[in-house]
């Protein structure tokens, strides 16, 4: 009776020790789906076009919307494919190596060869959308919002949240080194920035690219009246003026170059109300690449400022 006794508690020891070990062996198991299910954690997204489930740190992204590229490679998001005109952009030399250009996006065929797990467009792109959608989560995206509220939001959307308040703090160090030294170039003179496709002269104001933000939000530079009623007071950030009304809103100071790189001006420089302005007549005035400042994420503001805070203070 002892040895059977002695013999049932043993088995029974040897039963817990069995299960015991079940259990670390589940634990462990268990650890490791967990490892597997961080890899395909999402980020709920609100986009134009619906909720998105984005993966929290996607690394195939195609961006059809190409002034959003820089705001990814900046946030160290991979890019594989990008529209035509990022390739075009001078700020982006030694940036794009490894990435597919796309053309204009209108290519199913060459993003779904590319295995995107995210597809950036904009709303107002003739892009088929739901088509996108089937290939790849898909985040359509507005124009409109500031450089810094953009970069926090693909900071949010991708989480990277850390990198975006990075270079936000790092970009407030430089535009504060920046601002002492042209304002005391400037003083209290206008600047202007404009483009011209050679029929209408673009006036910009502070909040749709051009290096707006940067002249008038970030260095605090003045813009000359006109331009501020009809450019950054109101309207979509910009208006559209005549030849003949060029000296009323010319600044002391000008930034201006053609609608596209190589673009014809129309002969506006070669006028004799061109040759008659004030910042023409005392040399202050500073061609502007037209792709280069087209765009408005970090790295293109790097360059900007770079090149307006040069122009301005040499």
């Amino acid at each position: 009776m002892a040895f059977r006794r002695r013999t049932f508690i043993a088995a029974f020891f040897a039963l817990l020790l069995i299960t015991a070990l079940a259990a670390c062996g589940n634990k462990t198991e268990s650890k490791g789906s967990s490892s597997d299910s961080n890899k395909e954690e999402t980020i709920t997204y609100k986009a134009e076009n619906g909720t998105v489930k984005v993966p929290k740190h996607p690394k195939r992204v195609v961006v059809l919307a190409d002034d959003y590229y820089g705001y990814l490679k900046t946030l160290g998001i991979p890019v594989v494919g990008a529209s035509e005109r990022v390739f075009q952009n001078p700020y982006f030399k030694g940036k794009t190596d490894g990435v597919t250009n796309i053309g204009d996006g209108m290519s199913a065929e060459k993003i779904i060869n590319l295995k995107p797990d995210l597809i950036v467009v904009w709303t107002t792109q003739k892009v088929d959308i739901e088509k996108m959608e089937k290939i790849a989560p898909t985040v359509a995206l507005k124009y409109g919002k500031s450089s810094t509220e953009q970069l926090r939001d693909f900071g949010k959307m991708t989480g990277t949240e850390d990198k975006a308040e990075k270079w936000l703090a790092e970009w407030d160090k430089k535009v504060a080194a920046a601002k002492s030294k042209v304002q005391k170039a400037v003083g209290d003179k206008t600047v202007s920035v404009m483009q011209t496709n050679g029929k209408e002269i673009y006036v910009f104001g502070d909040k749709y690219g051009r290096g707006g933000s940067i002249i008038y939000q970030d260095l605090g530079l003045k813009a000359t009246k006109l331009t501020k009623e009809k450019a950054i007071s109101q309207g979509p950030g910009y208006t559209s003026i005549s030849l003949e009304k060029l000296p009323d809103f010319a600044g002391d100071y000008m930034f201006i170059g053609p609608w596209q790189s190589g673009g014809d001006d129309g002969g506006v420089f070669e006028t004799s109300i061109w040759k008659n302005l004030d910042a023409v007549k005392h040399g202050h005035v500073y061609k502007i690449d037209p792709i280069g400042f087209y765009f408005s994420d970090p790295i293109s503001l790097e360059g900007q400022l770079k090149f307006i805070t040069d122009s301005l203070t040499k």
